[in-house]
């Protein structure tokens, strides 16, 4: 049986970016984490039989602490740690945008997906 579980709008104030200043001062990020969860039947209530939410939070505002200088970086840690944590999910695909990126022009966000 599939199962997705996810986490979409989660709202960081992070310390990412390839520039210096980026990393001193810091932005605002939005992050979906879907993880699709191959459950083999019902969970009958028990939150170790799916993947908690909690958890799920728990390792992406881990990471999300940090500094790193991609969103890639960061989006895959998230992902390889939740597949690492999690055996019952067989993908999960995290998607990182960081609110009015420094590129020379006004822009609402930029955006990176990986799915793992």
């Amino acid at each position: 049986m599939k199962t997705t579980v996810a986490l979409k709008g989660m709202k960081f104030y992070a310390f990412h970016g390839f520039y210096d200043f980026e990393r001193r001062i810091g932005n605002n990020f939005v992050l979906d984490v879907i993880a699709d969860v191959d459950l083999k039947e019902d969970p009958n209530d028990l939150i170790d039989e799916t993947v908690n939410y909690e958890s799920l939070y728990k390792i992406c505002n881990d990471i999300m602490q940090q500094k790193y200088k991609l969103l890639e970086s960061v989006a895959f840690d998230i992902a390889a740690k939740i597949k690492a944590e999690f055996s019952k999910v067989k993908t999960v695909q995290v998607r990182l945008s960081k609110l009015n990126p420094p590129v020379g022009g006004k822009v609402d966000s930029s955006e990176i997906t990986i799915t793992l």
